[in-house]
C-alpha cells in the first residue's frame, strides 16, 4: 500500500472516531506509521488530507456520465439511475458523511470541502433539467428547485437508512422507495403539452 493511501486510511479512521478537530497531524502520522513531515510533504496540511479523502470518494465523474454521456433523456430512467448511484455513493462514503455531520459548523473550511460534491451534483441536475426543458420533455420550471427537490428526496431516504437501518428496512426497501419516489417526481415535472 502506498504511503498516501496509508495516511488517508489512518486519517479517515481517526477522524471518524474523534472528529476533525480532535485529530492532529501527529496522531495521523503515528497511526499511518510515517513521519509527520511526510504528511506535510504529500498533503500540505490536515485539510489537504481531508480534501484527498473526499476527492477519492467522490462519485461526481460517475454522476456526470449518467447525466450526460449515458443519459436517455427519459427522466424516469435517468433519475432512477442517478438515485441508485446516489445510494451506492452513500453506502461507500458513510464514514465521510458521518464525519461531516459530526463536525458540522466547527470549521468553515471543513464545511466547504464537504459541501462541494453535493453542490456539483446539484449543478449537473440543473443542466440535465435545462436540457429536458429545451427538448420539451419536461414542463418549464425552476430547474434549481427541481434539482434540490430530487436531491432532498434521495438525501432524506439515505440519511434515514444510515441512522435507522433496521427500523427503516422493515417499512420499505430502498428499491421500492426509489422506484415509487422517482415515478412520483417525474409525474410532477413532465411536460403537459
Amino acid at each position: 500500500m502506498q504511503t498516501s493511501d496509508r495516511i488517508i486510511e489512518a486519517a479517515t479512521r481517526l477522524i471518524k472516531k474523534k472528529g476533525y478537530r480532535g485529530v492532529s497531524t501527529k496522531a495521523i502520522a503515528t497511526e499511518a506509521k510515517v513521519n509527520e513531515s511526510t504528511i506535510f510533504r504529500q498533503f500540505g496540511s490536515k485539510q489537504g488530507i481531508l480534501e484527498a479523502i473526499i476527492e477519492r470518494h467522490s462519485d461526481i465523474p460517475q454522476f456526470e456520465k449518467l447525466l450526460k454521456e449515458d443519459a436517455t433523456d427519459n427522466p424516469e430512467v435517468d433519475l432512477l439511475n442517478v438515485s441508485q448511484q446516489y445510494r451506492l455513493f452513500f453506502h461507500k462514503n458513510a464514514d465521510i458523511i458521518l464525519i461531516g455531520i459530526r463536525d458540522k459548523g466547527m470549521l468553515p473550511e471543513l464545511d466547504r470541502v464537504l459541501a462541494d460534491p453535493p453542490v456539483k451534483l446539484h449543478s449537473l441536475l440543473v443542466e440535465y433539467f435545462e436540457r429536458l426543458q429545451k427538448k420539451k420533455v419536461i414542463a418549464r420550471q425552476d430547474e434549481r428547485l427541481a434539482a434540490m427537490t430530487f436531491l432532498s428526496m434521495c438525501y432524506g431516504f439515505q440519511m434515514s437508512e444510515l441512522i435507522h437501518q433496521q427500523y427503516q428496512s422493515q417499512l420499505v426497501t430502498a428499491e421500492e422507495f426509489y422506484k415509487h419516489s422517482v415515478s412520483l417526481f417525474v409525474k410532477g415535472i413532465l411536460s403537459q403539452s
